[in-house]
């Protein structure tokens, strides 16, 4: 952590954002009203935290979408086709190596559409190497998601710091919890 800063605002204000944005997305039909999720108890949380911070579920800030495998019968190429498909194999130090990317055709792509990554979401692979977590790089913006790896897209993402994320998500305390599940 680093020395809290007095005239940073605190995290309820960006909640209520979240929040906000959140009812507006549901009105819309962009995303469907979920359940609320239970407050955190005193005995989850792990250790103190600054009292401008504050905890939450993952759920409370990002929806949490998983990829898709590819058609039954279908194939990747090697050669750039149409889109992007991205394996956990090409997730590495917290990016993704382009050197060995697959590409979906045209009607895989429009099979599965639905399924793309943005360079705004994180991903974090679920299934075969669990935890792996990492970012899109731009030029892969729209690429489809494997089955074994789901994106966290976030509510006020340009106020969200993906960095962040994506190094909580790396550490040792969350890849114990992994274990645990």
């Amino acid at each position: 952590m680093v020395k809290q800063d007095p005239n940073d605002e605190p995290a309820s204000v960006l909640l209520e954002k979240i929040k906000a944005e959140k009812q507006e997305l549901i009105k819309e039909k962009k995303i469907k009203k979920t359940k609320s999720l239970p407050p955190i108890t005193d005995g989850e949380k792990p250790f103190d935290i600054p009292d401008s911070w504050e905890w939450v579920r993952l759920g409370e800030i990002c929806e949490i979408k998983g990829g898709k495998r590819v058609p039954k019968g279908r194939k990747l190429e090697d050669q750039v086709s149409y889109k992007p498909y991205i394996r956990v194999a090409d997730m590495q130090d917290q990016s993704v190596n382009t050197d060995t990317l697959k590409y979906a055709s045209k009607d895989i792509f429009n099979e599965i559409s639905r399924y793309t990554i943005s360079s705004k979401d994180v991903y974090f692979s679920i299934a075969g190497t669990i935890g792996k977590v990492g970012s899109i790089p731009k030029k892969l913006d729209g690429a489809l998601l494997t089955e074994n790896a789901a994106k966290l897209e976030f509510f006020a993402a340009q106020e969200m710091n993906k960095k962040f994320f994506i190094e909580m998500l790396s550490s040792d305390f969350i890849k114990e919890q992994h274990k645990e599940m």
